[in-house]
């Protein structure tokens, strides 16, 4: 590979949620960015809409906002105001109101192929965007100032720093050779679209099984999402129902705080893992999102995670070219990471805390649930702290790159 005839400045490897959103955050720095996508998956639809959502927290939305994405998703946004919580209807719950931290929503329940449709849109003006979809990489050369990458249409680019945001089995980070810490629950997550006699009104309800969470979303149109964590042989067992046993078997173990659930759309399921690169970045390589980190969907906090990630890494990197650094060089690109590593460590130990202690039956550990979450519910300060936290509003990311 020793011709190149297409020079950029950052080449972006995956055009999900997170690597869009990378590319909107470096859409005005006058860097020029080329994305590429093998192809966009198809929606699968349950009741109409994607079955495939995320829970974007408040810290996030302001993220979304900033970037130009928010106006176009306000319409479609399903907002949580509040959110309940209980152990398997046994030892009392809590309840988080946006209202405790001044805000008008905990977060927005939006579905994925809209938020990507939102940010297609913002990069749709962008001069110095190429979107190359679709579009596989067949070799990738590291060079001292520069990495090479021939597509297999033949097609050659090159640029000083490629970004992984291709997912949890991501083929950039294999290239590298970055292996990972890896944790399978066992698990897998069930996730459809399905309708409530009862009006949501904008909570999110999350109860704890001892096969795993059973969390029901608030969507628009007072349409719910649910995300039904069950381990391996139980989400089987009812991926493998006809669509009345099934909503027997969700209305039974829900139970009526909505009414009845009278609608199920199509069903989804996916196996529950967490991961954790070994390195985040390389020289001329940066991972972001699942490509670096997976977690429990427990609290929905995966893809909030990944934006974050694209916000740190593309202030890092107008920062550098601001100051005529090299933005490839791992001396900016450790920045990044040291400032991502905090964030990501605690809120997967927190996902793998709440694993381990809502789905072991430990003599006393029930008790100890219990009063636990009625320490919270009953501590303003502690709630406060811990809402804050969880929905971002805390964390020292960049709104906007500046």
């Amino acid at each position: 590979m020793s011709e190149w005839h297409d020079q950029s400045d950052v080449i972006i490897l995956g055009g999900g949620m997170v690597g869009l959103a990378f590319a909107c955050a470096l859409k005005n720095t006058g860097l020029r960015v080329v994305l590429i996508e093998r192809g966009e998956a198809p929606v699968r639809e349950s009741l109409g809409r994607d079955c495939r959502v995320s829970a974007i927290v408040r810290g996030n939305v302001q993220i979304l906002q900033g970037l130009g994405v928010w106006e176009h998703l306000a319409g479609v946004a399903g907002p949580m105001r509040a959110m309940r919580i209980w152990d398997n209807q046994e030892t009392g719950g809590i309840r988080f109101d946006a209202g405790e931290i001044g805000a008008d929503a905990l977060g927005y329940l939006i579905e994925n192929s809209q938020t990507q449709k939102a940010m297609h849109k913002v990069l749709l003006d962008a001069e110095r965007f190429e979107f190359c979809c679709p579009a596989e990489v067949d070799e990738i050369e590291w060079g001292d100032e520069r990495v090479h990458v021939a597509l297999k249409d033949g097609r050659k680019l090159s640029a000083p720093l490629i970004v992984g945001a291709d997912g949890g089995r991501s083929w950039l980070r294999q290239q590298a050779g970055i292996s990972c810490h890896q944790r399978d629950f066992h698990q897998q997550g069930i996730v459809a679209t399905v309708r409530p006699e009862r009006p949501h009104g904008g909570i999110a309800y999350q109860r704890f099984l001892p096969t795993g969470p059973l969390a029901m979303l608030p969507m628009s149109g007072d349409l719910c999402s649910i995300v039904w964590s069950a381990e391996d042989a139980e989400a089987e067992r009812l991926m493998g129902m006809d669509d009345e046993a099934f909503l027997t078997a969700l209305n039974r173990l829900f139970g009526p705080v909505l009414g009845r659930i009278v609608e199920a759309g199509q069903r989804a399921a996916f196996p529950l893992k967490a991961q954790l690169a070994r390195h985040f970045v390389r020289p001329r390589l940066a991972l972001i999102g699942d490509a670096a980190h997976t977690i429990h969907p427990l609290a929905g906090l995966g893809v909030n995670l990944g934006l974050r990630d694209a916000m740190v890494l593309a202030q890092e990197i107008a920062d550098a070219k601001r100051f005529d650094e090299d933005w490839g060089k791992l001396s900016v690109l450790n920045r990044y990471m040291k400032q991502r590593l905090p964030d990501v460590l605690s809120v997967m130990g927190a996902m793998e805390g709440f694993h381990q202690l809502f789905t072991h039956d430990v003599p006393g550990l029930k008790l100890l649930r219990g009063a636990g979450m009625r320490l919270i519910g009953n501590s303003g300060a502690i709630k406060h702290l811990l809402m804050r936290n969880s929905t971002g509003l805390s964390l020292p990311v960049p709104k906007q790159i500046g």
